[in-house]
């Protein structure tokens, strides 16, 4: 399993999800694959030790207003390259501008966040299908630089996209699920909120129950990415047949991504 070791103080949510052993008998290679939430007031430790990792591809789910907006830090002298996935507009639930007209409204409540965000959830798996590819032919190559996936806060664009790429490697439904579930073992929301959710929402604009919907917005649940895997079984027929049918995940390709990102 990852280590629950903080890799970076000030962006809690960073991490190595390598580790992780798979169907094949094989494991995950550490310090290969990492998830984080947006990099953002990192200490001079945290950029020396960003720097160590040799990242060399930052997959970035934000939309391109969200990058407009604020890029990550990083170290000076260390480049990468930057793959910006545009989910487009079938995923508009994710764009934080409709979350702050969401909390601003008096009506919106707790059960009508949950109810959005499993929504947002189950709506993933189609328009994220063809940006994976996209994924998986650069972590193919043998000579694949280590990769970091992240979002604004690294927990639900990036809790799926984690999850889809641990499945390609073979990794077990149980296994991707508590990887998932790690994230809130490393954010309270209050830390959330002041690091990460301010960027876009202000909590002096929500509505009286603004308060109680955020938590939920803001949390990590079984049942949110239970939704996308769900849809996953229900309109594709399984992960398997998502990722080779609808991600274009061929069995050489699948072959590589292993070779590449597994060891005995």
């Amino acid at each position: 399993m990852s280590s629950t070791t903080y890799l970076l103080q000030s962006s809690p949510n960073f991490r190595d999800f390598g580790g992780y052993p798979t169907a094949d008998g094989r494991r995950v290679r550490a310090r290969r694959l990492f998830r984080s939430e947006l990099l953002l007031e990192l200490t001079p430790a945290d950029l020396e030790q960003l720097a160590s990792l040799q990242i060399g591809l930052v997959c970035d789910l934000r939309s391109p207003a969200e990058r407009a907006r604020i890029g990550n830090q990083w170290p000076a002298g260390c480049t990468y390259e930057h793959l910006a996935l545009d989910l487009g507009t079938e995923l508009s639930a994710v764009q934080p501008d409709r979350w702050s007209r969401k909390l601003a409204d008096p009506d919106f409540d707790a059960e009508q966040a949950q109810a959005a965000l499993r929504d947002n959830y189950r709506r993933m798996p189609a328009p994220f299908a063809r940006d994976l590819r996209e994924l998986f032919v650069r972590l193919a190559r043998p000579d694949a630089p280590a990769l970091l996936v992240h979002c604004a806060a690294g927990k639900d664009r990036t809790g799926f996209v984690v999850a889809m790429l641990l499945r390609a490697l073979g990794v077990s439904d149980d296994v991707v699920m508590a990887d998932y579930l790690e994230t809130r073992r490393r954010y309270t929301l209050d830390r959330l909120i002041a690091s990460r959710l301010h960027l876009t929402i202000d909590p002096a604009r929500m509505g009286p129950r603004g308060r109680e919907a955020l938590a939920v917005l803001a949390s990590v649940r079984a049942d949110f990415l239970q939704a996308a895997l769900d849809t996953v079984e229900r309109d594709f027929g399984g992960s398997v047949q998502y990722l080779q049918q609808a991600c274009g995940l061929t069995a050489q390709m699948q072959v590589s991504l292993r070779d590449a990102l597994l060891e005995t």
